[in-house]
């Protein structure tokens, strides 16, 4: 019924003067920010007092001082340079050994690198189209690579997974456009369940508001009943444990709607205020 209602709602004319509903085209968000790509954290932190690695492996360097060391630090080194570390670092996170170079974990760590550092690239430079090109590229690929590994070994997908920070997000199996029309019909849908929902939750309260009349009610009757068969010798019908079980119901609903009562007074002072 209500479904009839909503869909005859939005066919006719004058829909925001029946349902006032106001709908919104959601902010489009590019394909290289992290929460398309899965990322779920930037650039690694890398120390900018530490050396890099070409200088850090020389004899020189260790009896250098202070001020040399600064200079070859991470913190002066090139774009090309520090992109490297990152790679290295993220792969070093997933290596089998010190030679593995070309497996799919590996391949995967290098690839996320990669994108890391475009996706800071695209935050500072955001018009830079060949860059938005190939981070495109590059996140399709490690789709890809994680949907292989995903088929044949799904444990070391989660494993990986959780060592990068990435969710996987695959490709979705059909492409559904998004209009004003299906959205409102949905939201229309929305608002007459709510509508539902408000109704039976009110009918419920005046149900329960009432259930404490009706069992004081059926315990007088109860008690009549049982009296009049004891008084008239007749067989007796009403149980002492039924009228038990009335009073405990009865108690129970007495406590219950104290509990309501008074949050309802708390709620009326918290308006009040």
């Amino acid at each position: 019924m209500l479904r009839r209602l909503s869909t005859s709602i939005i066919q006719t004319r004058g829909v925001k003067q029946l349902v006032n509903i106001k709908w919104v085209r959601p902010e489009y968000v590019p394909a290289y920010k992290q929460e398309r790509s899965g990322d779920l954290e930037g650039l690694p932190k890398i120390p900018t007092n530490s050396l890099a690695e070409e200088y850090a492996l020389s004899d020189e360097m260790k009896d250098a001082p202070e001020s040399v060391k600064k200079i070859f630090s991470v913190e002066h080194l090139g774009k090309k340079e520090y992109n490297h570390l990152v790679k290295k670092e993220l792969i070093n996170r997933v290596r089998r050994h010190r030679y593995d170079e070309n497996t799919a974990e590996t391949r995967i760590a290098r690839l996320t690198g990669h994108i890391r550092c475009l996706q800071d690239t695209m935050e500072k430079f955001p018009r830079n189209v060949k860059a938005k090109q190939t981070v495109q590229e590059l996140i399709d690929k490690r789709k890809k690579l994680l949907k292989f590994l995903r088929q044949y070994d799904y444990k070391k997908f989660e494993w990986l997974l959780e060592k990068l920070n990435i969710e996987y997000k695959a490709h979705p199996e059909t492409y559904h456009k998004l209009s004003r029309k299906e959205s409102l019909r949905k939201l229309t849908e929305m608002h007459c369940e709510d509508i539902r929902q408000n109704k039976l939750a009110d009918y419920r309260n005046l149900l329960e508001s009432q259930q404490g009349p009706f069992l004081e009610q059926k315990l007088e009757a109860l008690k009549f009943i049982r009296s009049e068969q004891i008084d008239l010798q007749l067989p007796i019908t009403v149980s002492e444990q039924e009228i038990k079980k009335i009073v405990q119901q009865l108690e129970d609903w007495k406590k219950n709607d104290e509990i309501k009562q008074q949050a309802k007074k708390k709620k009326r002072n918290i308006l009040l205020d």
